[in-house]
């Protein structure tokens, strides 16, 4: 008799039993997750572009800011009420003249969903605000920023907040003003330098802005030319014989010698005035940016900003060439640059600074008086050249015409400074 053996795969198979069941419900589990995840994801990129976007808003809104507080520092902007003009310490001090700088919300959207807010305007330099209540005689009543830190909050939709800072200077130019008239001489030849006679030139350090006192020389020249200019404002010949004769107005009486310290940067070698009049961002390069580079003097007079004496701070003028400064009152303000001949003509009324650098000549015209509140500077050189070359002998003769005179003005000077339109030096975001 033959025995079977038991058959154990219905044992087997009874243990699996619901097997498949957990596996749907893991893979069920599995695809829930994997449904879900992408739901999230999904909705929450939605929100991130919601949010993205509405910061984007808050973002511009503060860019907005930003520009709106450099057009009225940059004087582009009236005050309410009006006639205060937007200075650097104006806007410090009284920001709230002007709408955007109040610190009161702006609209940048009509319909308000974006806005800007300056929120700070403040110097660096002073941050108390001392010179906000000084009065004369304190130094701080006369006190000017040079630079100032603006502050701007940007709102956008849903709550989105961008804080943006820039840093801003006064000057687009820097260069020290040793003397109401300064001229540079490395040759060894003398300087022709003659105030004149029975027409004379006064030259004053004296600023006709708002110190009493000569805050400056009337006349700064190298030490070579120390010698014959002074004897020229003694009265004397330029070699120092016939001493006695007329004396110009000059003030203070001695010359200032030009130093180290005290030589404008533009001036320190004939490289630097190359460099500052032709260079990539030189004086000529602006002029062009501006359309104020002219190639004869009828056509800077004729321009359509003329030589810029109908606005407040005046403009660049670069004349590639002689200039005829005259008749007429006021004639001109801002920087008046000439590389040729500059004669001054008959009633003339200038209110900043001329520069003469090229040429380097100076000459008088015609009857009347005329005046120069600011400072003029002379040098004699080639456009172009050897690193080594030496600045030539300029020549300053204001013998023929009328009566003339030159008079340091430190508030001039410091418009003339800034008439490419005050530099901002640093942008950034805040958190």
């Amino acid at each position: 008799m033959r025995h079977r053996k038991p058959n154990n795969c219905v044992s087997t198979r009874r243990e699996e039993r619901g097997a498949a069941l957990i596996t749907t419900l893991l893979l069920s589990a599995l695809l829930l997750a994997a449904g879900g995840t992408l739901l999230l994801t999904t909705a929450m990129t939605g929100t991130t572009a919601v949010e993205s976007t509405a910061e984007m808003q808050a973002y511009y809104a503060a860019e907005a800011g930003v520009a709106s507080a450099l057009n009225v520092i940059r004087g582009n902007v009236d005050s309410n009420p009006t006639g205060t003009r937007a200075t650097f310490r104006e806007i410090a001090c009284s920001k709230d003249l002007w709408t955007a700088t109040s610190g009161d919300r702006v609209n940048v959207a009509a319909n308000g969903s974006t806005s800007f807010e300056v929120t700070s305007i403040a110097d660096p330099d002073k941050p108390d605000f001392g010179f906000c209540v000084a009065i004369a005689p304190h130094p701080d009543a006369t006190y000017k920023p040079s630079r100032l830190v603006v502050q701007v909050a940007g709102f956008g939709p849903r709550n989105s907040r961008k804080n943006m800072e820039i840093i801003i200077n006064r000057l687009t130019l820097n260069f020290s003003v040793p003397a109401a008239i300064t001229g540079r001489n490395q040759s060894g030849t003398p300087s022709l330098v003659n105030f004149g006679a029975s027409t004379e030139t006064s030259a004053s350090g004296f600023d006709a802005y708002d110190h009493p006192s000569p805050s400056v020389g009337a006349i700064a020249i190298d030490s070579q030319d120390q010698f014959t200019t002074q004897n020229v404002i003694n009265g004397c010949h330029p070699d120092g014989s016939l001493c006695g004769g007329s004396t110009p107005n000059i003030t203070p009486s001695t010359a200032s010698v030009l130093s180290s310290s005290i030589t404008p940067n533009f001036l320190t070698s004939v490289s630097a005035a190359r460099e500052f009049l032709y260079g990539t961002d030189g004086m000529k390069a602006m002029a062009m940016g501006q359309g104020r580079y002219f190639t004869s003097g009828a056509a800077a007079t004729s321009s359509a900003s003329g030589l810029g004496a109908n606005l407040p701070d005046g403009v660049l003028t670069f004349v590639d060439g002689d200039f005829v400064l005259g008749p007429g009152n006021p004639t001109g303000q801002g920087i008046l640059i000439v590389t040729g001949d500059l004669t001054l003509n008959g009633n003339f009324n200038f209110n900043g600074v001329i520069m003469v650098l090229g040429a380097g000549r100076v000459f008088r015209s015609g009857g009347g008086t005329g005046n120069i509140f600011g400072a003029l500077f002379l040098a004699n050189f080639a456009p172009t050249g050897s690193a080594t070359d030496l600045f030539g002998p300029f020549t300053f003769d204001t013998s023929g015409g009328g009566t003339s005179n030159i008079q340091y003005n430190s508030d001039w000077n410091d418009r003339a400074k800034s008439v490419g339109g005050h530099s901002v030096v640093g942008v950034r975001e805040r958190l």
